[in-house]
């Protein structure tokens, strides 16, 4: 298992965390919390080899589901 920690920048200025948990030999990923820079979300999948099976939202709030929608087009999870 693999699990990484992104700092993502937030539209109101603050840095949250994202996660990609990522199961290597499925070669399978979650991201919990999208709070936004899909590319650099993307980025770190595509250099953990990984395809994004599940989204996970932890709440609502907007600094956690950002780039939920950019993230799901792009991989049409």
């Amino acid at each position: 298992m693999i699990l990484k920690r992104i700092k993502i920048e937030t539209m109101i200025g603050n840095a949250t965390n994202c996660y990609i948990i990522a199961d290597e030999e499925q070669k399978e990923a979650m991201v919990i919390d999208p709070a936004g820079e899909c590319n650099k979300i993307m980025e770190m999948l595509d250099i953990l080899g990984m395809k994004l099976k599940y989204i996970y939202l932890t709440h609502c709030h907007g600094d956690h589901i950002r780039s939920f929608r950019r993230i799901k087009r792009k991989n049409r999870c």
